[in-house]
């Protein structure tokens, strides 16, 4: 899939996505270094109640939560410049 500017959405994407596990790997191994690195700046969703839709025979249950560290942050960024050199 191609935007306007004939660039890859998603390679960008994963780039990114990709970026933000491994930075935030590595905020979390360096923290013991340097603490902000590893703390968590951004916290969307909840781990403790997950959506549920019971229908007796058939259920679903979704939940999800996203963490990101300063690490997963500059992760998110490198990946960024990564996917648009190499796009």
């Amino acid at each position: 899939m191609r935007n306007r500017r004939g660039g890859r959405v998603g390679l960008t994407l994963l780039y990114i996505v990709l970026g933000a596990i491994v930075g935030g790997m590595v905020g979390r191994f360096l923290q013991t270094w340097w603490p902000p690195l590893g703390r968590d700046w951004v916290m969307l969703g909840s781990t403790q109640a997950p959506w549920s839709l019971n229908l007796g025979v058939f259920g679903v249950t979704v939940g999800g939560w996203l963490k990101l560290n300063l690490g997963g942050m500059v992760g998110m960024v490198v990946g960024l410049v990564a996917a648009r050199r190499h796009g």
